[in-house]
């Protein structure tokens, strides 16, 4: 009995279904919809199978693509800020020969346009103390005040 109600119900669906679709070009496209709908709704009843329509599945499968393609961008950025900002830091010390072993910046994105170099590490030689408090003034001149500077020596 069950199988006879839900065709039943299927089919003035899909009659209601044509009769609010205007007749136009694609009545053709709507008409073999309709009839594959109701033929699918046909099967499952006969097969006595109940179509699964939970989409939370697909739903947390999407917001995780999401998620994975944003931390693949954010980390694209920070990578390409702290190539950057590295070569700007490496070019101000050549100019006063000062060649560092090692530049470390440090990147906070927040958000949307929330990017912030927070602090720049130096290492340099050891026995460059002198050097080292000149390569922290002539940053913290040059750059954003904002941005914590710190300059070790092994």
């Amino acid at each position: 009995m069950q199988i006879l109600s839900t065709i039943c119900i299927a089919a003035i669906a899909a009659a209601m279904f044509k009769i609010l679709v205007p007749e136009n070009k694609f009545s053709k496209q709507i008409s073999l919809l309709t009839a594959g709908v109701f033929l699918l709704v046909g099967i499952t009843a006969f097969s006595g199978t109940k179509p699964d329509l939970d989409i939370s599945a697909f739903e947390k499968e999407a917001e995780g693509k999401i998620n994975d393609f944003s931390s693949e961008v954010n980390e694209s950025l920070r990578n390409e800020i702290c190539e950057k900002m590295e070569e700007k830091v490496r070019y101000l010390l050549a100019q006063n020969e000062i060649y560092p072993e090692q530049i470390h910046v440090i990147v906070n994105i927040s958000g949307l346009y929330g990017i912030d170099i927070t602090e720049i590490r130096i290492v340099l030689e050891e026995g460059e103390e002198e050097t080292a408090k000149t390569a922290e003034s002539l940053l913290k001149n040059e750059l954003s005040e904002n941005i914590k500077i710190t300059v070790l020596t092994r």
